[in-house]
């Protein structure tokens, strides 16, 4: 029978409380698990629930990374102070929500005075077409910038017509720019440094051609068919759509209560970054990745209905990753704090001779974020290229110091950067594959995955590091192998770390 969760309770990950001194005395964590897995191996798919009379103490087993491992659970906040004092030896964290790392350029925050009394506001219309055939473009996202630096202004959405509607505060006088995002099929466009006495603007965004190169190409990251044979890459994400330019080994969703076998991408984040890593188009007809000759394998962590993914869904799809035999674990998506269930699986995956990399994030200069942070990752910035996009695309946006060696590179504005990054990938103006079609996406979220396939696409070419056994020994050749061959471009150390792997 399904088990109902009191009021008040929340999710939780039980982890066993292992280190390197008392690995073979590991208290009672060890016995915790063992009772904890057998109740959940013998429980319904809604979780059993577990009741500790000696310490009045009640909590519902949901899921497990694998038997005697991690543990997701669901109690209260009294009731998780209860299980350390049965079981001491345990640790119990909340779990991490996770977000995809593409730059959702949406996200406005509000300008104080639009919700205020009647009189103090009013409509501006934006005018959205197709540059090409001046057509209305309908369902674009349209962003009005008081300040770019606070992303403050407002947010509207075009309609059959491609007019979009913006409510802002009366006082305004100009705007620092106003942005249109169509999901797919055409570039971002933008101005700049809007008087509103000149009147509603009109944004021609330029449709997508694929016999254009993106900044991809230009770095040479598009692969042959055979490029990355041999290599297993798994990519954790939000799933991934049919598309003619992808091919997939194996695909599954880890999501808990849904489907294994429904590993469908319902936001195209998933979708986009496979075909930065292993897109096999024909060239002006489609999207190549830098490894098309990977075997890709897809695992779903986001659900169905939902734009973040919990840590635990994230530590079980690196576990089966791994224990699928992938090489390389693309993890673009990230969250701001600690993750120790999802450290423990990238942990061991190093030490069974894989590696993951993580896309540092979107904070505009921020800190890195986790898992990138990690130190057993490769964390990877976003950088861009001037003239890799249309005129007038809203990528010009994104340029900022420093500059490259070369003047036309730089780091892009919204990159995180530290001195935990490793190295630099291309993720300003990103065109790939989308359910249904191509989109173009800024973050550090397509940079990574240009780095995990070419990095695919390095190791393919050494099967001395491919055949090593599945050990520590084996993910520090990889690690090495990318570090060596990485070209730093100027930005300095904690920008860019070894550079770009091409």
């Amino acid at each position: 029978m399904a088990v109902t969760k009191p009021a008040g309770f929340l999710r939780f990950v039980v982890l066993p409380g292992l280190n390197v001194w008392n690995e073979r005395q590991p208290g009672t964590s060890a016995s915790f698990l063992r009772t904890a897995t057998r109740l959940l191996n013998a429980a319904p798919r809604a979780g059993v629930l577990l009741s500790l009379k000696a310490f009045d103490f009640k909590m519902t087993l949901l899921d497990q990374v694998a038997p005697q491992e991690t543990m997701l659970v669901s109690m209260g906040e009294a009731e998780r102070i209860k299980l350390l004092r049965a079981h001491p030896g345990l640790r119990v964290v909340p779990v991490t929500q996770l977000s995809p790392l593409w730059l959702r350029h949406r996200q406005v925050n509000a300008v104080p005075g639009v919700v205020s009394a009647a009189g103090s506001r009013f409509v501006f219309e934006v005018a959205v077409t197709d540059k090409q055939t001046g057509g209305p473009l309908e369902g674009v996202d349209v962003v009005a910038l008081i300040s770019r630096s606070e992303r403050t202004g407002a947010v509207a959405r075009s309609n059959k017509r491609g007019i979009a509607r913006l409510l802002l505060p009366a006082g305004v006088r100009k705007l620092e720019s106003v942005e249109a995002y169509p999901a797919h099929g055409h570039w971002p466009a933008h101005v700049a440094e809007l008087s509103l006495a000149t009147g509603a603007p009109c944004l021609a965004c330029s449709p997508i051609d694929l016999g254009d190169r993106d900044m991809r190409g230009h770095f040479g990251l598009a692969g042959r068919d055979t490029d990355g044979e041999g290599v297993r890459v798994a990519v954790i994400d939000t799933g991934a759509a049919k598309h003619p330019d992808l091919r997939f080994a194996k695909g599954m969703n880890v999501v808990r209560g849904e489907p294994a076998a429904d590993f469908d991408d319902r936001m195209g984040h998933g979708t986009h970054v496979c075909g930065i890593i292993a897109g096999r188009g024909l060239a002006g007809q489609g999207v190549r990745g830098a490894a098309p000759g990977v075997a890709l394998h897809v695992y779903r962590v986001f659900g169905r209905s939902s734009e973040t993914a919990e840590s635990f869904a994230i530590a079980k799809a690196i576990r089966q990753a791994v224990d699928d035999g992938c090489d390389l674990i693309n993890l673009s998506l990230g969250g701001e704090g600690d993750m120790p269930d999802v450290l423990r699986e990238i942990q061991r995956a190093r030490a069974l001779g894989v590696v993951c990399l993580a896309a540092t994030g979107n904070d505009y200069r921020g800190a890195v974020s986790y898992p990138a942070r990690y130190a057993q990752t490769m964390a990877v910035s976003a950088f861009g290229r001037k003239g890799t996009y249309p005129a007038g695309a809203a990528q010009a946006l994104t340029i900022q110091k420093p500059f490259g060696t070369d003047r036309k590179n730089f780091v892009a504005n919204f990159s995180n950067v530290g001195s935990e990054v490793d190295l630099t990938g291309p993720g300003v103006g990103i065109v790939s594959a989308y359910p249904g079609g191509y989109a173009v996406m800024d973050g550090t979220s397509m940079a990574c995955p240009a780095i995990t396939g070419s990095l695919a696409r390095q190791l393919g070419r050494q099967s001395r590091i491919l055949n090593m056994a599945r050990d520590q020994k084996r993910s520090d050749a990889i690690i090495h192998l990318a570090l060596k061959a990485a070209e730093e471009l100027g930005f300095g150390a904690t920008f860019e770390g070894a550079g770009l792997l091409v």
